[in-house]
């Protein structure tokens, strides 16, 4: 089983109703991010590989200007794991993510790894690890 870091409010393995909950949290994080590293922070976001893909569609808690199909799916680099909506907040708000974070991917060059089959079960257990505990 590989353990996987949850990324900062969009670590959140729930529904849309209680990922709600933390507008105020992503507002206060907004605009922290740099226009120019946007796109690629976002890219890297929607490139790595999905573990958990999950059908319905979020919407944006901040101020409503986008919303995703599958939003509340999980990806994850293999190192850490965020919502399938994490790259639109970046893009749209520049919401600040963990410096670890930050500094991880760009020793990547913002190119998010490819995952074996394995790797994505191993970190799929982890993910079903986490729901017969809570």
């Amino acid at each position: 089983m590989r353990q996987v870091t949850p990324l900062g409010l969009f670590g959140s393995i729930s529904g849309q109703s209680h990922f709600s909950r933390n507008a105020e949290e992503i507002k206060a994080l907004s605009g922290h991010m740099p226009l120019h590293e946007r796109p690629r922070v976002a890219e890297y976001l929607r490139a790595a590989p999905v573990i958990i893909a999950l059908m319905g569609h979020t919407e944006d808690v901040v101020d409503q200007k986008f919303s995703v199909m599958g939003g509340s799916a999980l990806h994850s680099d293999g190192t850490y794991y965020w919502r399938r909506d994490t790259a639109e907040y970046v893009e749209t708000y520049g919401t600040r993510l963990p410096s670890a974070f930050m500094e991880h991917g760009a020793r990547t060059d913002w190119h998010a790894p490819s995952l074996t089959d394995e790797e994505i079960m191993d970190i799929d257990d982890f993910f079903m690890s986490l729901r017969t505990q809570g």
